[in-house]
């Protein structure tokens, strides 16, 4: 019964976000309102961590299944990605590092406003 109330915890939230996403005027994914809404939830310990625990960790666990689909469509497509890798290999390691620079950024703002409080 625990996980039953856990799952309708989550499966509330991820209803809350896809109506809010709905009722914006421009186009913004649900599930990540929902996702910024549990985050909320957590951070303002209305709701526990513990209250969700259990179901967490069934989908961590399981997690793997969903990118089956995803490694069976790379597998089909091994032709073409033979033919493209380097442009892929290119726009990869591009994206490594901007994301890696605009992380780095990030967390050097974050210890200035941090540093600034203390």
């Amino acid at each position: 019964m625990r996980i039953l109330l856990q799952l309708s915890l989550l499966f509330s939230v991820t209803l809350l976000g896809e109506a809010i996403s709905w009722l914006l005027p421009f186009t913004f994914p649900g599930t990540l309102i929902a996702m910024f809404l549990l985050l909320l939830l957590l951070g303002s310990r209305i709701v526990k961590e513990d209250q969700l625990e259990e179901t967490a960790d069934f989908f961590s666990r399981y997690m793997a299944i969903c990118f089956v689909p995803a490694g069976v469509e790379i597998l089909e497509s091994a032709a073409m990605l033979r033919e493209s890798w380097l442009p892929i290999v290119i726009i990869s390691v591009i994206s490594l590092l901007v994301t890696f620079l605009v992380a780095a950024k990030a967390v050097e703002i974050a210890e200035k406003a941090a540093g600034g409080r203390e």
